[in-house]
């Protein structure tokens, strides 16, 4: 007869989601042996390997550790969800994991998660921060069961709720010639340095909105995080586009930016709320999506 324990499924979620012992063992608040012991006791009843061991890596599930993970979340909501039913707890309760796009993390998950915790305060939530490539692998192999990003990519057969819509704008120093205008067009930033943030997909749909009308950006300066172009951009370095507009039009150092409205019809960026389409979604799930769709965000 095989038998298993929630706690050893647990820490295999676990360790699924964080990709690592370590990880695992520092969001269940237990010793990394104990997550070590528990997946090996795991592997040995199924008779199966659930991940292949990468030092450079970490962790990575393997067919069955695939196959796995949907079902061994399952189990833990069904078994949530039979102790509410009894009565024996009164109070949404359990393990949610959240997978942000980095830009738009900041802006939307504190609100959103704050508030939802008030509500659910038994819930916790695991948040990860990665790209917008990243947010769709973690999606799409069940490593999280939802995603806060934009629908850029997006797997259509994906569960989504609109949170907002974002046009892109320009970002100018305050002392750059188009500052003084309403609007500007993608005509005139092309002749401009643009910088562009260096991550997967996010680059490419920004250059795509020059593709789109035969433009091609005379300089462009690469930059890893949202923070660094903003702080180029103020200080006259170059140009940017973005969709994200943080409160205060300002860099890291209080040096002002300029955000100005883009002169051509561009489709706005829809930012969703998405449910991963590997797994079906837990109890918890989709009471954080229906508490997303209730929220004005900004």
């Amino acid at each position: 007869m095989i038998g298993f324990s929630f706690r050893q499924l647990e820490y295999f979620v676990a360790a699924a989601e964080h990709g690592s012992i370590s990880a695992a063992a520092r969001a269940r608040h237990v010793s990394q042996p104990s997550v070590s012991l528990a997946i090996s006791q795991l592997e040995d009843t199924l008779g199966e390997r659930l991940f292949r061991r990468q030092v450079s890596r970490g962790l990575e599930l393997t067919p069955a550790g695939q196959r796995l993970l949907g079902r061994a979340r399952d189990i833990l909501n069904l078994a949530a969800a039979m102790i509410e039913e009894s009565g024996v707890g009164q109070t949404l309760r359990g393990q949610l994991t959240l997978v942000c796009f980095q830009d738009l993390g900041p802006y939307f998950a504190p609100r959103l998660l704050a508030g939802f915790r008030a509500q659910h305060p038994e819930v916790l939530v695991t948040l990860f921060e990665t790209d917008l490539a990243g947010v769709h692998r973690t999606l799409s192999a069940g490593k999280a069961e939802l995603a806060l990003t934009y629908e850029l990519g997006l797997d259509p057969a994906a569960e989504r709720q609109v949170l907002a819509q974002l046009p892109p704008y320009a970002l100018l120093s305050a002392g750059h010639p188009l500052a003084a205008e309403e609007d500007v067009s993608l005509f005139d930033l092309a002749r401009e340095c643009l910088i562009l943030e260096d991550i997967a997909q996010t680059r490419e749909y920004f250059l795509s909105l020059f593709w789109s009308y035969d433009l091609h950006p005379m300089a462009q300066q690469y930059t890893q995080t949202f923070e660094m172009q903003r702080g180029l951009v103020a200080h006259g370095y170059g140009v940017a586009l973005s969709c994200t507009r943080p409160a205060g039009d300002q860099s890291y150092d209080g040096t002002p930016i300029v955000c100005r409205p883009l002169r051509e019809a561009l489709k706005p960026q829809r930012v969703v709320l998405a449910q991963s389409s590997a797994m079906r979604p837990s109890q918890l799930a989709e009471a954080f999506m229906q508490w997303a769709a209730c929220q004005t965000c900004p």
